[in-house]
């Protein structure tokens, strides 16, 4: 009855409705997906304007803190190396889900590129052992963890005005640092790019 007399103004608001839902669902995926707007960063690495040997003893502080489920580490400023605020809360929200992480990574169905970011191992096999619902779980386990991660690297980056170039650099160095500590088996990718375990 109600339609009959919206007559033509009734199929508008729906199409009005249909453009809003469309419109939030965009932008609701694209604020869940902010690693999707990240800069594709595939540079050599440029150590030249970052102190190597400092970024590497951070970066290595900062993995062992993370793998530890440490929240609160001491993991003080250098004279060539400082750490943002940002940066220690990411470092924090680390460590509050590594165990997460690294159940992940055991499983056999994640493994750590070079470009400094854990990532899911979509094949038949991982789809047969898990749920849709552990598959989403993943998935935003594996985000939010990535995202961390970019803010500990630009964080770096940003507070000690190294140049853009050099966030290759402070990703790598940190996947260097975490394949240090990966558990015996787990998996990560190599310098020619293959998966290999450790």
């Amino acid at each position: 009855m109600i339609t009959k007399n919206l007559g033509n103004s009734g199929h508008a608001g729906l199409r009005a409705v249909a453009v809003a839902v469309a419109a939030c669902l965009l932008v609701l995926s694209l604020g869940a997906c902010r690693a999707a707007v990240r800069p594709f960063v595939r540079l050599a690495p440029d150590y030249k304007d970052v102190p190597a040997d400092t970024l590497a003893a951070v970066a290595l502080e900062i993995e062992r803190a993370v793998k530890e489920a440490n929240r609160t580490p001491d993991i003080p400023d250098r004279d060539n190396l400082v750490l943002s605020p940002a940066v220690r809360q990411a470092i924090r929200s680390r460590a509050a889900r590594v165990e997460l992480i690294d159940a992940l990574r055991a499983s056999g169905f994640a493994w750590e590129r070079r470009r400094g970011l854990v990532e899911t191992i979509r094949s038949g096999e991982y789809k047969r052992a898990t749920t849709s619902r552990e598959r989403d779980r993943n998935a935003i386990l594996v985000m939010s963890e990535n995202d961390d991660r970019w803010t500990i690297y630009e964080g770096i980056v940003d507070a000690n005005n190294f140049p853009r170039n050099a966030l290759s650099a402070v990703q790598l160095t940190f996947h260097e640092a975490r394949v240090q500590l990966l558990a015996s088996g787990q998996f990560y990718e190599a310098p020619a790019g293959e998966r290999v375990a450790k």
